[in-house]
């Protein structure tokens, strides 16, 4: 039994290195455009602040906590790019997963928030200048998003976690939102095709939620 998993974890090990797992890869989530809304709710808002609240460790000992490869380039402008890390066959990190350049997770954050404002029916506004007495105002804080292996001795999980604080000030009251979920499925490898589908299926239950909660 004990060759047969160390024979399992050997063949999932190579098939990571072959799949380019050891370098960083681009990963682009796309945002669907809010559905056509007829009837406004007559609230307006504005997204004033999206904040990237997640905290990396250099040897996390879980693989859902973020860490960037020692061996790349570092610093605060690839962390807001960061959603994800690869790992081989017996859970070593390997290279990360990144959004591409012009997009990290405090812009996605927000696409994702506005589009379901307006689907709430939510005139979103753009610019503080448009700001009135009646304007509500949004602050969120990215706590969680991360994606993560975690190997078996016959299939890979792979996983997405999305947690999000979200305080909406209108008038003189404060209403804060805690949106949390994960996303979890069993696949042989770990493609970027299947490193995007179990993204994009946290991101739908991301949504979701935002819709339940708003």
């Amino acid at each position: 039994m004990k060759s047969r998993l160390l024979i399992a974890a050997t063949i999932v090990s190579a098939l990571f290195v072959s799949g380019c797992a050891t370098s960083r890869s681009t990963i682009d989530i796309p945002v669907a455009a809010p559905a056509a809304m007829s009837n406004q709710n007559g609230k307006e808002i504005y997204i004033n602040s999206v904040t990237d609240n997640r905290v990396f460790e250099v040897k996390p000992s879980n693989p859902n906590t973020p860490s960037l490869d020692p061996s790349e380039a570092q610093g605060m402008k690839i962390q807001l790019r960061a959603i994800g890390r690869k790992r081989n066959g017996y859970g070593k990190g390997l290279g990360d997963i990144l959004l591409p350049e012009g997009k990290t997770v405090e812009t996605l954050i927000e696409s994702v928030v506005s589009k379901e404002l307006v689907n709430k029916g939510y005139t979103v506004i753009a610019s503080k200048e448009l700001i009135t007495k009646n304007t509500y105002i949004a602050d969120v804080k990215i706590n969680k998003l991360w994606s993560w292996m975690n190997p078996g001795a016959f299939a890979i999980t792979l996983s997405t976690e999305i947690s999000t604080d979200i305080a909406i000030k209108g008038g003189a009251s404060t209403e804060s939102k805690e949106i949390s979920v994960k996303a979890s499925d069993s696949y042989q490898v770990a493609t970027e095709s299947n490193w995007l589908e179990i993204m994009q299926v946290a991101f739908s239950k991301y949504a979701a939620e935002l819709d339940r909660k708003l």
